[in-house]
């Protein structure tokens, strides 16, 4: 073979290998990032579900709210309409007192026994600053002093 012939098959080889190891860089390469990518989709998705989920959990609780507030309106009403057909209806002076027993008045309790807590003591109270100590110094003269109590 010729000098300029094994030139050209040199470079031809050495193309062909460098494609080839581009091929592979660009093929490992690529893997992880397609796989970033589907975590990056897979994560889009799951954030998306959560939102609706969230949406829905708001929307069950407002419309439980609404129930309940109906049930107890409901209730409210069945109880007046009771009440009137009872008192109306009613001729057993029995039921009619027993009703009456039910119903609370509105009396005002005596508040008059109430007192509001305090944290001080009237005069020679346990709380007195003079609580303990001996009112006559005069006949302890004879002893030998007493330091204040504190």
């Amino acid at each position: 073979m010729n000098e300029g012939n094994i030139d050209w098959v040199v470079a031809i080889v050495a193309l062909l290998a460098g494609i080839a190891i581009g091929v592979l860089i660009r093929h490992f390469s690529g893997s992880q990032r397609t796989t970033s990518q589907k975590l990056k989709q897979r994560l889009a998705e799951t954030e998306l579900e959560l939102k609706k989920l969230r949406e829905n959990v708001n929307t069950h609780f407002a419309d439980v709210t609404t129930l309940a507030q109906n049930i107890t309106r409901q209730s409210e009403e069945l109880q007046a309409r009771l009440d009137t057909d009872a008192a109306t209806m009613a001729s057993d002076p029995a039921l009619k007192r027993s009703r009456q027993i039910d119903v609370p008045e509105d009396s005002e309790e005596d508040t008059s026994s109430l007192h509001i807590p305090r944290d001080y003591a009237d005069s020679n109270g346990t709380l007195d600053e003079s609580y303990g100590l001996r009112q006559n110094q005069e006949s302890d003269s004879n002893k030998d002093p007493q330091p204040p109590r504190y």
